[in-house]
């Protein structure tokens, strides 16, 4: 199997210099890779660090110890150590992120803002509509808000708009943050139609799912986090 992601003893604590420096350890010696094709779930209580690992692998947190090696035009590149410019390479061509939370330009609709982000890595306007259109129809967003600014819509219309915006590109690498808290029963399969689509052409996925049933219908291996 080709490896996608591979984490070698990966440590991160925060220190807190408001609070006369108190430290909070969240994770030390952490080790795990991610094949092509298979997704992995991040599994453990609230605060046992699991969203704060997804943006170590995204280069949002800085480790204080240890490598995140990252398959990137078929090297292997440590997220950790890279420019911001290759930082910014490798989140537009190789690996996605869905975080629990729609953050976009006001004003931008809601069609845009999915086709967009197939636009923006693959320069094809006809192939960035039939994305957009193919997504928010699966997942259920109705046509006549397609053309409003998502900012008035329900936690659940947003979250489905996160998860088409997220999955409008194929990229080789896909970290998914609770893809599935604001949903319901039918919207969430839906989401693991896309996740099990996604690993059948070779995506590797990191994912939180507080869902048993969409963790158990989706992950290959389960890391346990704050297990010590």
């Amino acid at each position: 199997m080709i490896k996608m992601i591979e984490v070698l003893g990966l440590e991160k604590r925060f220190i807190l210099h408001n609070q006369g420096g108190a430290v909070i350890d969240v994770f030390e010696k952490l080790n795990f890779k991610v094949e092509k094709g298979q997704c992995v779930a991040l599994f453990g209580r609230s605060g046992s660090g699991k969203s704060t690992l997804l943006r170590s692998l995204y280069a949002n947190y800085k480790p204080v110890s240890g490598a995140v090696n990252i398959r990137h035009d078929n090297e292997m590149i440590d997220i950790t150590r890279a420019t911001p410019r290759l930082v910014v390479e490798i989140r537009k061509h190789t690996m996605g992120y869905v975080s629990q939370f729609l953050r976009v330009i006001p004003r931008v609709s809601t069609f845009d803002i999915v086709a967009s982000a197939h636009r923006e890595v693959y320069g094809d306007e006809s192939g960035a509509t039939l994305r957009a259109k193919e997504l928010l129809e699966r997942l259920n967003i109705p046509q006549r808000l397609w053309s409003l600014a998502p900012a008035t819509f329900s936690g659940g219309e947003q979250q489905r708009v996160n998860i088409a915006r997220g999955f409008a590109v194929k990229y080789p690498i896909l970290l998914l943050d609770e893809p599935t808290a604001s949903l319901d029963a039918a919207n969430r399969m839906v989401v693991v139609e896309l996740i099990e689509e996604a690993k059948k052409e070779g995506t590797a996925v990191v994912g939180i799912f507080h869902d048993d049933e969409v963790r158990e219908a989706v992950s290959n291996k389960i890391v346990e986090m704050g297990a010590a």
